[in-house]
């Protein structure tokens, strides 16, 4: 029989295994719940961001839209790049189910046909991006339920709309690199910090946009601020100025200064150019993609008496009386004047040719000047070289050569012809001169460099001004261009208080003969706010084409 005292031992026994079993599950509870809090840790706390992120790619698809470039605005912050938002279809090829039902609606919105969207738009290897130019709801909802079709918003950089697109230039879309205008010159700077747009749209597992959670735009790259620049260009005047010359269905330029401070405020060439399809134009022979108010350049005509005008009085020559039979004869060589059939002007002095524009007096007075002082005088003024405007397509133009001016060259150059060869801005910069009382204050295009919150980053510095001519002859020279719109051959234009000069130059285009109109002038004659200077390839004259436009402008942005 077994005693009280083995059978306590037994009890105590059992209660020391329980014990041992109950120590032994919480330590293994432990263990399992440390490892636990552990994994949780390092989903949450350690591998976070990770997950987080794959999960949130689970549910949107990113659809990147573009290079986000600096931007470039007018004097005032208007907008002259990015500004028009459109809406676009952007297609993943791998995914979409080239149905023709599909190919229908994709085409009743794009306006592409469809077989133009099946041999090409769609058998591209990368996404494609296809502008929506029939937004009705009914058909955006059923693209939205199309596999691998996203509609997003963006902001293209050049619009249909588009102003100053010579002076903006245009960007290679392939690498993003300017390659004209103010985009090839401030191009690393505007590259510089730059990011790529990303719409990020909420999916489903068969990559459909889920309706009603919309889109997400972001940003990958760098975060810090980008360069934008602000040019001395006016969006309202250059938008007259672009407008007032197309009226006339011709090619040529307008460039519109502050007469002040040198700052170009418009700046225009034709034939335009779509900034979004440059390709267009790389074969044409009507040179579209030339700037034609620095990249062309023109005989100045009777532009030019302006500098044989500066060259005679700051050399002291002052001879008054001149015989215009129409014509001059030069080593048996004849030039005419304009009122050659008329039998000439007869006698005048010098503010009288100048107003009439009287070849035959020039002809005289740039002989006893001489090639040598017209030259060094049109150079003063900045002639055959390039203005320093920064943009790399600006020519210099062309001054004769001593050579030429022996014998009938002298006769040429004395009224703005034979090889001699200006841009119009140029010509704005040196009648500016004129304005300015003899003061070259230079030209300018770029006015400062600013973050993407407008703070200041860096100002253009401008030249110091440079006497070019006195005073005196500057004001003598003022006075002449006033009578050409009294009295001259700018009278009755409407032209109102405005100093100007016409020109006329013979020019072979294609192997034909034409005239290239030219008119330059500055306003209010007594208080010069604006210089404009305007050429017109194949126009009739200078006072019957280029006046009026002159005129237009003036009269709606005084």
């Amino acid at each position: 029989m077994e005693s009280r005292k083995d059978r306590k031992r037994k009890i105590n026994n059992v209660h020391k295994d329980h014990e041992k079993r109950i120590y032994t599950m919480a330590i293994i509870f432990t263990v399992f719940l440390g490892a636990l809090i552990g994994r949780l840790f390092f989903i949450q706390i350690i591998k976070g961001n990770d997950y987080h992120y794959r999960a949130k790619n689970q549910w949107f698809k990113e659809i990147p839209v573009g290079i986000e470039r600096g931007k470039i605005y007018d004097r005032n912050r208007n907008l002259l790049t990015n500004r028009e938002e459109k809406r676009y279809l952007v297609i993943y090829p791998e995914y979409f189910l080239s149905s023709d039902e599909n190919i229908k609606i994709i085409s009743n919105i794009t306006n592409i046909p469809p077989y133009e969207l099946k041999n090409s738009k769609l058998t591209s290897n990368r996404n494609i991006k296809l502008e929506i130019k029939n937004d009705k709801k009914e058909l955006i909802k059923k693209a939205m339920n199309i596999k691998g079709v996203y509609p997003i918003e963006y902001n293209d950089r050049y619009g249909k709309n588009s102003i100053a697109a010579h002076a903006i230039g245009y960007i290679n879309k392939i690498d993003n690199t300017g390659e004209k205008g103010i985009e090839k010159m401030y191009d690393k700077l505007l590259k510089e910090n730059q990011i790529c747009k990303v719409n990020a749209v909420v999916v489903d597992a068969q990559k459909k946009i889920i309706p009603g959670l919309g889109y997400k735009r972001t940003y990958e790259g760098s975060n810090k601020k980008g360069k934008n620049i602000v040019t001395t260009l006016d969006e309202e005047i250059q938008k007259i100025a672009e407008e007032e010359f197309d009226k006339l269905h011709k090619n040529g330029s307008v460039v519109v200064l502050d007469a002040k401070s040198g700052e170009i405020v418009a700046m225009v060439s034709r034939p335009n150019f779509d900034q979004n399809n440059v390709a267009a134009y790389l074969e044409s022979n009507n040179k579209e993609l030339y700037n034609r108010a620095i990249q062309i350049g023109y005989p100045p005509g009777s532009i030019f008496k302006i500098i044989v005008t500066a060259a005679a009085l700051e050399n002291e020559i002052n001879e008054d009386h001149f015989f215009c039979k129409g014509y001059e004869e030069i080593e048996g060589i004849k030039i005419k004047c304009w009122r050659f059939d008329k039998g000439g002007h007869g006698e005048l002095n010098l503010e009288q040719a100048f107003a009439a524009s009287c070849n035959a007096a020039f002809i005289q007075l740039g002989q006893k000047i001489g090639g040598e002082k017209i030259v060094a005088m049109a150079k003063k003024f900045g002639l055959g070289s390039k203005t320093n405007l920064g943009l790399y397509e600006e020519i210099p133009g062309r001054l004769p050569s001593e050579e030429y001016m022996k014998g009938a060259g002298i006769g040429n150059i004395s009224i703005g012809q034979g090889t001699l060869e200006v841009t119009p801005l140029q010509i704005a910069r040196a009648t500016a001169i004129i304005a300015n009382d003899g003061i070259d204050r230079g030209v300018h295009l770029i006015k400062r460099i600013i973050d993407d919150d407008g703070k200041l980053i860096k100002k253009n510095e401008k030249n110091d001004p440079k006497r070019v001519i006195s005073y005196d002859t500057a004001k003598k020279i003022q006075k002449m261009m006033e009578k050409v719109v009294s009295e001259g051959t700018a009278k009755n234009k409407g032209l109102g208080k405005t100093c100007g000069k016409t020109g006329s130059a013979q020019a072979k285009l294609n192997g034909k003969n034409i005239v290239h109109a030219w008119f330059v002038g500055f306003f209010p004659g007594n208080n010069p706010k604006y210089v404009i200077a305007i050429v017109v390839e194949d126009g009739v004259s200078g006072g019957k084409s280029a006046v009026p436009v002159f005129r237009n402008i003036k009269n709606r942005i005084q």
